[in-house]
Order: C-alpha cells, then sequence, then structure tokens
C-alpha cells in the first residue's frame, strides 16, 4: 500500500494547507476584533464564541500542518501500559 503523505507533493500541500489556515486565521482575527471593538462593555456573543472557537481551530491545525507537515502521520510506539484495552465484560455485570 502506498503511503499517499510520504510523497513530497503531499508533503508540499499539508504545509501549504497550514499556511492557509493560518492565513484564514487572521482573517477571523480581524473579524473577531471588529466584533468586539464594537460594543466592548457588553458580554461576548454567540458569535463571538463560535469566531474565536474557529480562530483557535485554525491556528492549532495551521500550526500543526505548517510545522510538521507529513510527519504528522509518523507511527509512535505506545507504552503497553496505554494500548488500547478492552475487558471481557462479566455476566454479573451486565444488567437485562
Amino acid at each position: 500500500m502506498i503511503k499517499w503523505h510520504e510523497k513530497k507533493l503531499a508533503s508540499f500541500g499539508l504545509r501549504l494547507a497550514g499556511m492557509a489556515l493560518l492565513a484564514s486565521a487572521w482573517w477571523e482575527v480581524g473579524i473577531l476584533r471588529t466584533l468586539v471593538t464594537e460594543q466592548p462593555a457588553a458580554e461576548a456573543t454567540a458569535v463571538q464564541m463560535l469566531l474565536a472557537g474557529l480562530m483557535f481551530i485554525s491556528l492549532s491545525f495551521g500550526s500543526a500542518l505548517l510545522v510538521l507537515g507529513s510527519a504528522l502521520w509518523t507511527p509512535v510506539m505506545v507504552s503497553e501500559r496505554w494500548a488500547a484495552y478492552v475487558p471481557i465484560p462479566v455476566v454479573r455485570d451486565m444488567k437485562a
């Protein structure tokens, strides 16, 4: 199976997407600043909160993609302690 993220073009595209997300966050900051300065003493509206959340997500994902690129998909070893473990259900624990 070919790993798409190991190609140079994919790495370039992921970093370009990171830059686009950071640019969109810059635009979101401008809109949020305008909304907040219109009524500085008022409480935050739902639109302002959603815009702030969108800005946070854009900044987080954008910086991760820009800095790491395709390295986000690099496999890592997980300790057995943190590995997924599903306990076998016991009959007395089940409810009818």
